[in-house]
């Protein structure tokens, strides 16, 4: 289990084709059937849902499991308390998004809470870049672009269902 943490940005690729894999088995179950949610309903519906569940995992075993090796991966310094406040953290907003799989009024919530976390991540990522040249596989890969696209994608599809909703 230790190793998967040394492939940066893992949890990254496992949800987006996780995600793509949901909505594709959706649509191809459900092509020949009336639906009584959008395309874009059920699009938010898995990327919500399935996001919270990977904020879930990875605030748990990421933050608080194998918290030393992360926070390596990360550049961060090791046996510190801060992972497990993120872990928590982590597991307050995802369950927030997991709910979201039926509870279409937690979406915005865990839109704003997710996208607030993950932007502030990105930029704490940049000043540790830029300012202390880290340049670790988990600050300055994947992690970081995924830290400002997911919020822009998940902002721009709710507007999108919101408009379509009207």
């Amino acid at each position: 289990m230790r190793n998967l943490f040394e492939i940066p940005g893992l949890n990254v690729y496992l949800q987006i084709i996780v995600t793509l894999i949901s909505i594709l088995v959706h649509f191809l179950a459900t092509r020949n059937k009336p639906r009584k949610e959008s395309t874009l309903e059920i699009i938010l519906i898995y990327t919500i849902g399935l996001a919270g569940w990977f904020t879930i995992i990875s605030g748990f075993m990421g933050h608080m499991l194998y918290a030393d090796q992360v926070a390596a991966s990360i550049g961060w310094p090791l046996d510190s308390g801060f992972q497990m406040e993120l872990g928590f953290a982590a597991i307050g907003i995802g369950l927030i998004g997991f709910l979201g799989f039926w509870i279409r009024s937690f979406w915005l919530p865990f839109i704003i809470t997710k996208s607030t976390f993950m932007i502030g991540a990105g930029i704490t990522h940049l000043i540790h870049i830029f300012q202390h040249n880290n340049l670790s596989p988990n600050n300055a890969g994947v992690i970081l672009y995924w830290d400002f696209l997911l919020p822009i994608f998940l902002i721009v599809f709710y507007v999108l269902f919101q408009r379509e909703k009207k």
